[in-house]
């Protein structure tokens, strides 16, 4: 076997939703920042992110977490994915922080102190929940987290008229009431509601004076929070009740004053594995507009501990990606 590159990955689940914490093959990236460093990854080195995420060593929803240095925080941390980059993302810094416990390799006094992390976004930080000196949960205290717009009327393609919020959570969301849309919100329908959260997303970023929305939250109301669906592209949900998501969730709760700070949410997924969340404080966003400050209590799961291999003649070398 001639091998072109190798790289040391360890996979975890996030209430079902894939991270690929990359633990070694990436080269040193130039920047003093990791929004910087991340922006260097996607202009000169896009090829490594097909080749990770992509078939035949990924699949549509795989997503990355790649470690980098931080001159601000702890450690530096950018997401990467099948199909796009994003600035923030709960679940994959929920299950870097799991990889790191696996390998023993958590900072010293993160049992204590927890630990804080630059993202493309901000700094966010991590605490974790033990037991006998076993990792049982981690706490993420997001980004400031804000409402964008309330109330945006839009038809929509093949569902009529939809009415949604738009919230800012690291990403942008269109926070959309899962009554609005005539399909049974479940897992068996999540083609349908793929191709739905689509439709909503093109007619919103095709408006003039509309936030630009990077994905749809689609939410039903359950006891103390609600079931979540993140659409993320045509053929790509998010299996976790979404921490980004989560976050602007709190938002819209907050700015129509149906949630206080302080107050219990839980947000499951469509397979009803829930994350715990809260509002941790009030602050202010990037832009000073009023904004809650998010804590989201999950835990991912390792699935496999592997070095993945670019033979020299492979010929797919960036791997493929069904539509």
């Amino acid at each position: 076997m001639r091998t072109s590159r190798l790289f040391t990955v360890i996979d975890s689940h996030t209430a079902g939703h894939p991270t690929r914490t990359v633990m070694a093959g990436i080269p040193p990236l130039r920047g003093d920042s990791v929004r910087e460093q991340r922006d260097d990854f996607r202009n000169n080195h896009d090829g490594l992110r097909t080749l990770l995420l992509h078939e035949p060593r990924g699949h549509a929803a795989t997503a990355a977490a790649v470690p980098v240095p931080s001159r601000e925080a702890d450690q530096g941390l950018f997401f990467i994915f099948s199909y796009a980059y994003a600035d923030m993302c709960g679940h994959a810094t929920i299950g870097y922080i799991a990889s790191l416990a696996a390998m023993g390799a958590l900072p010293y006094g993160f049992e204590r102190n927890g630990m804080s992390i630059e993202t493309p976004a901000g700094i966010v930080h991590v605490t974790g929940t033990f037991e006998a000196g076993r990792l049982t949960s981690v706490l993420l205290r997001n980004v400031p987290s804000f409402v964008l717009a309330s109330d945006v009327v839009s038809e929509v393609e093949g569902l009529g008229t939809v009415t949604c919020d738009i919230a800012y959570s690291g990403i942008t969301y269109a926070l959309v009431d899962a009554d609005e849309v005539d399909l049974p919100f479940s897992i068996d329908h999540a083609s349908r509601w793929c191709r739905a959260g689509v439709a909503i997303k093109e007619a919103l970023n095709a408006r003039s004076g509309v936030p630009q929305v990077d994905s749809v939250l689609f939410y039903q109301s359950i006891t103390a929070g609600a079931r979540h669906l993140v659409i993320l592209a045509g053929n790509k949900f998010d299996r976790s009740p979404c921490g980004t998501g989560t976050s602007a969730r709190l938002a819209q709760l907050h700015a129509r004053r149906q949630l206080v700070v302080g107050a219990h949410y839980r947000a499951e997924n469509i397979l009803g594995v829930p994350f715990e969340a809260k509002i941790a404080e009030l602050g202010r966003g990037h832009d000073g507009q009023p904004a809650v400050i998010p804590e989201v209590r999950g835990m991912a799961h390792i699935a496999a501990f592997s070095t993945l291999v670019l033979e020299a003649d492979d010929p797919l070398p960036a791997g493929f990606l069904p539509t």
